[in-house]
This record gives C-alpha cells, sequence and structure tokens, in this order.
C-alpha cells in the first residue's frame, strides 16, 4: 500500500506537479514517461483507482484533499459521498499505453502546436482523448475499488456500464482542452500545461435537498453572518437555468440555532435522481497556482443517472410549512459550515445536499472575497 503521512495537513500548493504536457511528446513513443510522472512513489505506476483513503494531496485535487481530511475532523454527523479517485498521471498512463501508441503520436504534435498558441487544435486534441482505449485491468480495478468503497455499480450490462463510465472519464479529460478552460488559466494566472485533472467516481446521493452556503454574506460580505441557498432536489436544479429563486438564509455565528429565512423558494421544477444511490464523476484540479483560484471552463459532473424533473409542491414541502423542521436544517448547515471553517482558518464556500434530514457535505473550498 502506498505510503501515508503520519500528520494530515489541509491542502496546500507546491511548485512540484506531477504532470506537465512537457513529458506529453515522450508519452507517444515511450512508456517511460510514466515513470517520471510517479516520481514521488514507484508503487503507483501500476494504479488506475485508488481508494481516497490512500491518496496524498500531491496525487488529487482539492476536492479529494479537502474531503479526506475533514472526513477525520469533523463530528460523525456531518456526512460525505463515499469516493473512488482516479489520481493525477492515470491520463498520461493511458496515453503511454501500446494500445494508444497512434493516438499518442497524434496528441504530441497537437500538443506542440498549443504550446505555440494555435487554439484551433483544441476541438482535435478532444477528439484524439476521446479515441484512448482503456486497458481491460482498468475496468476492473476501477470496479473493485467502487465495491470495496461500498459504490454501487450502475445499473446495466457489466460491460456497456464500463464503457459508459469510460466515455464519461474520458469526456472529463479532454475538457482541459477547450478555449473557456485556456482563457481562464490565463486570467487566474495559472500555466494551462501544469493543469492536473484527476476524477472522483462517487455515490451519487438521491437529495431532498440541495444547498449552497457562504461562511462570509457574499453582498454585504459580513464575516459574523452565514448566508444559505437552498432548493428542493438535486444541486442541479440549485444551479441549473429554470426559473425561480432558492430559499435564503442568514445565521448569525454567535447564534446558529436561530437562523432567519430571507427569502422563500420560488423554483417550479425540482430535479431527482430515481434511485436512492447511484454513482457520479467528478473533474477533480490542481495547478501550479499559489491562490487556489478555480479553473472554469472544464466540464462539470456526469451523473450515471438522468434526471426525473418533478413539479414542486410547496404547500407540502416540509422545508415551507414545518418550522421546526426548516430551523433544525438551517441550523445544521450552518453549524456544518462555521465547522468547517474553523478547521480551515478562513470563510468557506460549502456546497452540499440533505437526505432524511442529514447532511452531506460534496465540496468546500476557500471563499474568494
Amino acid at each position: 500500500m502506498p505510503h501515508k503521512k503520519e500528520v494530515e495537513k489541509p491542502l496546500t500548493y507546491s511548485d512540484g506537479n506531477p504532470c506537465t504536457s512537457a513529458l506529453f511528446p515522450k508519452l507517444a513513443t515511450s512508456s517511460s514517461a510514466w515513470q517520471g510522472l510517479s516520481r514521488k512513489n514507484n508503487t503507483f505506476s501500476n494504479i488506475y483507482a485508488m481508494s481516497l483513503e490512500d491518496t496524498y494531496n500531491e496525487m488529487v485535487g482539492e476536492k479529494a484533499c479537502s474531503i479526506r481530511f475533514l472526513r477525520k475532523k469533523v463530528p460523525t454527523w456531518i456526512r460525505f459521498p463515499a469516493s473512488v479517485v482516479l489520481p493525477f498521471g492515470v491520463f498520461e498512463k493511458i496515453l503511454s499505453e501500446d494500445i494508444n501508441k497512434d493516438v499518442a503520436k497524434k496528441f504530441a504534435c497537437l500538443s506542440e502546436l498549443v504550446d505555440k498558441g494555435d487554439m484551433s487544435k483544441f476541438k482535435t486534441i478532444q477528439e484524439a482523448v476521446l479515441q484512448l482505449k482503456a486497458p481491460r485491468r482498468m475496468g476492473i480495478e476501477v470496479r473493485k475499488k467502487m465495491k470495496s468503497s461500498r459504490i454501487p455499480w450502475p445499473r446495466g450490462p457489466g460491460e456497456l456500464t464500463w464503457s459508459r463510465i469510460w466515455q464519461e472519464i474520458k469526456q472529463i479529460w479532454a475538457s482541459k482542452w477547450n478555449e473557456r478552460t485556456y482563457i481562464s488559466c490565463q486570467r487566474t494566472h495559472m500555466n494551462h500545461d501544469k493543469l492536473c485533472i484527476g476524477i472522483l467516481i462517487q455515490e451519487q446521493i438521491r437529495a431532498d435537498y440541495a444547498f449552497v452556503t457562504y461562511t462570509n454574506h457574499p453582498v454585504s460580505q459580513d464575516s459574523s453572518e452565514i448566508y444559505t441557498e437552498i432548493v428542493s432536489g438535486s444541486v442541479e436544479t440549485l444551479v441549473g437555468a429554470s426559473p425561480g429563486r432558492a430559499m435564503n438564509s442568514v445565521t448569525k455565528k454567535s447564534d446558529l440555532k436561530s437562523p432567519i429565512v430571507t427569502c422563500y423558494p420560488s423554483k417550479s421544477i425540482g430535479l431527482y435522481t430515481k434511485n436512492e444511490k447511484s454513482v457520479i464523476l467528478r473533474p477533480d484540479f490542481l495547478s501550479e497556482n499559489t491562490n487556489r483560484s478555480t479553473c472554469d471552463g472544464t466540464h462539470g459532473s456526469l451523473s450515471m443517472e438522468n434526471k426525473e424533473e418533478v413539479v414542486l409542491d410547496y404547500s407540502r414541502d416540509p422545508l415551507v410549512i414545518d418550522l421546526s423542521f426548516q430551523r433544525l436544517i438551517h441550523s445544521k448547515i450552518a453549524e456544518a459550515s462555521k465547522i468547517v471553517e474553523d478547521i480551515y482558518g478562513c470563510a468557506q464556500d460549502m456546497e452540499g445536499v440533505v437526505q432524511d434530514g442529514e447532511i452531506y457535505l460534496l465540496q468546500c473550498r476557500p471563499l474568494i472575497l
């Protein structure tokens, strides 16, 4: 098993980055580049998927690091979805496999053109990435890790299911090469070459509610207040373009048990997964930048299950009509947010869901003020 650090620390960025497109040309002709990518510990040169607990900071992005770190620090009533990780370097390893040597040669040539500023090649690079073939052992390893982490294998014939997962993995990797990502990297002073994309394969909780919360009020900038937005249904209900507003609340950090609802919900449609447990793939980033800016433009999360549209009836929604339940949920979200802020020592922007009254954190990141 990989060596684990004795003292777990919050995610910090360093200049030593495990993946870089400077190595891509070598990948076209030799798998030796992978040995360089795994220089931290050669044990990883044969690993495609890992349980979250077996990773260390340099292998994974901000989402994976924060989940692994917080699991050990927060009270047990704050929950997290089960996760399996495709760490940094797996893309480069796949590209170096003999079955992908033709794709690797094409990719190396296109990368050189992009390095010279030809952004017109992004689409061709994405098409090349989507042509990659997965080694047979990769599918076996991913399924084995998902089973040991108690993540349900999506419904459907085995080979067909793995084909769907593999296609979504490639779509996330390919999303690095688009104009929006490139411009975003320039705007935030990131080196696009050193933007690493790992992947989190997670259980997708069938949410009763989804929320985002900020431990500094995003409008007033009041650091004494926690601001929360919550909707019925999945995160897609919250971030989607459907008309209507989320329920909003403000909670004083000095009185976490007394949230004040400032806006009631008006979204007419909620999006739900059909099954209580399913699977979602989330991109996970790490770049050479040191201010932890988020890179926009890469692919969003990909669910293995289509969402079901439900017409919302707020006259039956306990979050609206049951004031005790309403206070309980908003208070628990605020309390969880304050705990995480105290652990990191800075304001946080958090995303999560509620199922059967339980709080699940999906991700958190420093709030850029």
